[in-house]
């Protein structure tokens, strides 16, 4: 009789389980437990109606692409990878809500804007030299070499510069085919600007910038097209942001830092590079074009660190006027809050840096001061901005 008991009770508080689990389950799905509209998986419910475009930078594409397939369950943001001088263009012409660029804006170029534009910092990453060598998998190289390379006066791989950095390497008697990207682009401005560092005749003679006319050398359009052509080609140097170089399977080079050790480029030392170049930087609504995290002192910074931005602009209805609905302004502030907090948990995961907490937080109030209509932005995904 008390085994028979004993089995009943048991019966029981079993039933009673599955009774408390599938009404639990029930709860989570009916959204009881949701303080918010945002929830742990990291996906947010913008203003239905409010779609939203953007174009730009291509070393962040993977990162944005990931950003606009989960927020909003991806109909929220379309993103056009079209490179970041073509994003600048875009945003200026108010064709696009956002534009992306790894170089912030020049003068001009914040002159040619219709309205006041606001710089927010969405991530950071390395470029790295790319390169196509058969039998060799890793090279050092020094600014004073990749200059060289890109200016045409070191043109033969086995030359005594290359061999110099890479003692016991055995490298080919082959001429040199110098790659670099021909659209306008971000990762050309970090290029350019760290070999402008490196040589006072680079910097007066090609300078930096999104396209510059480099002396040596043939153009392909995009990261992913100069990593592919790299790849195919034997013999051939370029430069793309390490997501590409990892994803792409291509081969990529050590680059000495200014404490003299040769680094390769990684996620953990582009981070570190960031946190150790310590920028100080502008407001939102400031000057951002000679802001650099380049060349950080670290003993592991890998040398060739960048931000990359978003630019929108601060009176939204000022500018946009009747194309603007006030659904697509709440979407845009929303979006940018989640990229900025929510958003860089898919950083790393994809070989970009996310951002520290200084400069969240500063981004968050740039976008806490964008307006609609004379009023601050209404924000539905219940942040704090």
């Amino acid at each position: 009789m008390k085994r028979q008991q004993s089995k009943a009770w048991m019966y029981v508080l079993v039933a009673v389980v599955v009774v408390v689990v599938i009404i639990v389950a029930a709860g989570y799905y009916a959204g009881w437990f949701k303080g918010s509209t945002t929830n742990s998986s990291g996906t947010c419910a913008p203003p239905s109606g409010g779609a939203i475009k953007g174009a730009g930078s291509t070393l962040v594409y993977p990162l944005m692409f990931q950003w606009e397939s989960v927020y909003g369950g991806g109909t929220a943001v379309n993103y056009a990878s079209v490179g970041s001088s073509a994003g600048i263009t875009d945003i200026t012409q108010k064709t696009v809500q956002f534009g992306a660029s790894d170089a912030p804006l020049n003068h001009a170029q914040i002159a040619a804007a219709p309205g006041k534009v606001l710089t927010i910092p969405e991530s950071a990453g390395g470029v790295v030299p790319i390169y196509n060598v058969a039998g060799v998998p890793t090279l050092n190289f020094n600014g004073s070499v990749l200059v060289q390379i890109y200016q045409g006066t070191i043109n033969n791989w086995n030359s005594t510069p290359l061999q110099t950095l890479n003692p016991g390497v055995n490298l080919p008697n082959a001429a040199i085919s110098v790659v670099y990207r021909a659209d306008g682009s971000g990762t050309t401005f970090i290029w350019t600007s760290y070999l402008s560092l490196e040589s006072s005749a680079w910097a007066s003679s090609v300078g930096k910038g999104t396209m510059v006319m480099f002396p040596v050398g043939s153009g392909q359009a995009k990261n992913a097209g100069v990593a592919g052509y790299v790849q195919k080609t034997p013999d051939t140097i370029g430069y793309v942001d390490l997501n590409y170089a990892l994803n792409g399977g291509v081969a990529f080079g050590k680059v000495l830092n200014p404490a003299g050790h040769y680094v390769l480029a990684s996620v953990n030392n582009t981070a570190s590079a960031l946190k150790d170049a310590n920028p100080t930087l502008p407001a939102g609504s400031g000057d951002w074009y000679n802001v650099s995290v380049l060349n950080a002192p670290g003993a592991g910074d890998y040398p060739i660190t960048s931000l990359t931005y978003v630019f929108v602009y601060q009176d939204l209805s000022g500018v946009f006027g009747s194309s603007l609905t006030q659904t697509q302004a709440e979407t845009l502030v929303d979006f940018l809050y989640w990229m900025v907090t929510t958003g860089q948990s898919y950083s790393a995961q994809l070989y970009y840096v996310p951002l520290p907490a200084s400069i969240v937080g500063a981004d968050e109030t740039t976008i806490g001061s964008m307006t609609f209509g004379g009023s601050a932005v209404p924000n539905s995904c219940g942040s704090s901005v």
